[in-house]
């Protein structure tokens, strides 16, 4: 009896060992194709092509929730684009402006509003479409992000550039930093 049991236990630690090494052997290959555990340099290569793939190459701006400038009771954002970092306004025609200030984060682009009246900031958001293709007045390449709910408006008019004008003189300090 007492070698029958020494049979079992000696083929259940085979057999634990086998299973051991099998998990051992499966988590490695797991481990080396897994992104996380590719090598820095190919981290930070990920990490620059999904940055650039989730903001706008530095220029100036044009977005409307029209795909013609001007029209009454549409929304319109102007803003300037420096190393994912943005500053503009927010703005209806033949209305008030509102300065604003932020940075292109993760699918949006987080933003500090700047009441004209009151001067209080308030947090606001645009979220990022990944699909359309924009061009920028300086910099004509393309860029496959858009947003949400806005089209982009080629050219900027003399009110737009006034506008974009204002904000960068009173927040350039906040935006930039």
């Amino acid at each position: 009896m007492k070698t029958a049991l020494t049979r079992v236990l000696s083929s259940l630690k085979q057999a634990t060992a086998l299973i051991a090494g099998l998990s051992i052997t499966t988590a490695s290959l797991v481990s080396l194709s897994t992104p996380s555990q590719a090598s820095p340099r190919t981290m930070n290569l990920d990490k620059v092509v999904a940055a650039q793939a989730s903001t706008l190459p530095n220029g100036t701006y044009l977005y409307g929730q029209a795909d013609q400038p001007d029209q009454i009771g549409k929304a319109y954002f102007v803003f300037e684009v420096r190393t994912s970092k943005v500053l503009g306004a927010l703005y209806m025609p033949r209305s008030s402006f509102d300065c604003t200030y932020g940075s292109f984060q993760d699918n949006k682009v987080a933003l500090t509003v700047i009441d004209s009246y009151d001067k209080t900031e308030n947090p606001f958001a645009i979220a990022l479409e990944q699909n359309s293709s924009v061009a920028s007045r300086e910099n004509s390449s393309l860029a496959p992000v858009g947003l949400e709910g806005f089209q982009p408006i080629g050219k900027l008019s003399a009110t737009d550039q006034r506008i974009l004008q204002v904000c960068k003189t009173h927040y350039q300090q906040r935006a930039w930093n």
